[in-house]
């Protein structure tokens, strides 16, 4: 039986030398947000445009002029001279009207997206009092007037 009773008795003797722990309230001295700056950016986006002249009556003009010309030549006697010429700058008007047009072009361009930063709270830099003496930490979330402690005693041995 005395076997028995010295275990059992070292084990109530080791429950006492464990750690206590316990709850107190300490003074928050100073709370300081913590930002994190984040960049923000869109998708690139692709642009087209049409680019050319505008309006511009010249490329009928001298189509019609080089097709009067052309026509006139072509001809033998006067009346199909003046046939020819008619003839060739309507031609000549027309294909310098078609001309004009297709100078016009289409351009697309990839532009970067847009960037932006924002800044962001990621949490609090705590300074708190505790029994005179001063402590810090890093909390997520605005601790208020006082901040909870845990206070864990326990034997020192040397």
């Amino acid at each position: 039986m005395k076997a028995w009773f010295i275990p059992l008795s070292m084990l109530a003797l080791s429950t006492n030398l464990q750690a206590a722990e316990r709850y107190d309230y300490a003074k928050v001295k100073q709370v300081t947000p913590i930002y994190e700056t984040i960049l923000l950016s869109s998708e690139p986006e692709q642009v087209c445009y049409t680019t050319g002249r505008r309006h511009d009556a010249t490329p009928t003009v001298v189509g019609a002029i080089i097709g009067g010309a052309v026509g006139h030549a072509l001809g033998h006697s006067s009346s199909n001279k003046k046939v020819g010429m008619v003839a060739g700058a309507a031609l000549g008007g027309a294909i310098g009207h078609d001309v004009g047009r297709n100078s016009y072009r289409q351009v697309c361009e990839t532009r970067p997206g847009t960037q932006r930063r924002i800044r962001e709270l990621t949490g609090y830099d705590v300074t708190y009092q505790y029994k005179g003496d001063l402590y810090h930490t890093v909390t997520q979330q605005h601790p208020g007037k006082r901040l909870k402690v845990k206070i864990n005693v326990s034997p020192a041995f040397y």
